[in-house]
């Protein structure tokens, strides 16, 4: 049977080659695509042992359906994809440039859907090469999102960020429902990114594990949404904030 292939869109500061290293260890062939030249030299470096990685504009139709034929060219499938959205920078309400905004916005959801879009022809068409024996499995794909803690809880000051996650939020979970019926799962992760803890100083005090989430465990989690045995789970989100979401007010006891 042919190792299962993954597409990783978008590598971010970190995650983006943890989770390709986890799934490269878990026996996945892997592709990463980032439209930044400077990251896809970095790691295209660091991951040379691990996943080919290539730039591509993330947002287009052209750009991610070069995503799936440089997939599809180099392993001859796609079962699963990954993708690690761009944070927007923090911007506040009162600061907000409309304009500048509205492309930033339609610039993210746009490339949320096109993936979902042409993911799943890309599993129809291989439902209808392959014939029945494919079309029984529990699931034929699946498109994880991983995003920012802010799709749920929101930070002062990070009005773009806010809304530019709950976006993609909204658009991964109505899928989802589209999606079931053809075997294809789209969750999401919601975490608190790896940070410096100093860029973060509330951090301890608002979390009860009194921590960011580390990019080997957001990768951990995207592996096993990835998973035959977790077929079940769809139009979900693992939030991974350390147990922010139920505190009430602060620890004192961690020091800043």
């Amino acid at each position: 049977m042919d190792k299962p292939v993954t597409l990783i869109l978008g590598l971010g500061q970190l995650t983006g080659e943890a989770v390709a290293r986890r799934f490269a260890d878990a026996g996945h062939a892997v592709i990463a695509c980032d439209s930044q030249a400077k990251r896809v030299e970095k790691f295209s470096d660091n991951l040379r042992d691990k996943a080919l990685v290539q730039q591509e504009d993330l947002h287009t139709r052209i750009g991610l359906k070069n995503c799936l034929a440089a997939a599809i060219e180099a392993y001859g499938h796609v079962d699963h994809i990954v993708s690690v959205p761009p944070l927007p920078p923090k911007t506040a309400l009162a600061e907000l440039d409309l304009g500048e905004f509205e492309k930033l916005h339609v610039k993210s959801v746009r490339g949320a859907i096109l993936t979902l879009q042409l993911f799943e022809k890309y599993v129809a068409r291989r439902v209808e090469e392959a014939g029945d024996t494919m079309g029984r499995r529990r699931q034929l794909g699946t498109v994880t999102f991983v995003l920012s803690l802010s799709a749920h809880q929101i930070n002062e000051g990070d009005f773009a960020d806010a809304v530019v996650q709950h976006a993609i939020l909204g658009v991964m979970r109505a899928a989802a429902v589209d999606l079931a019926p053809k075997s294809i799962r789209s969750n999401a992760i919601c975490a608190l990114r790896p940070r410096a803890e100093n860029e973060e100083p509330w951090l301890k005090k608002r979390t009860p594990l009194g921590r960011a989430s580390l990019a080997d465990e957001i990768a951990e989690a995207a592996l096993y949404l990835s998973l035959p045995s977790s077929a079940i789970i769809t139009g979900e989100t693992l939030t991974m904030d350390g147990g922010r979401s139920r505190l009430s007010g602060i620890i004192d006891e961690f020091d800043d």
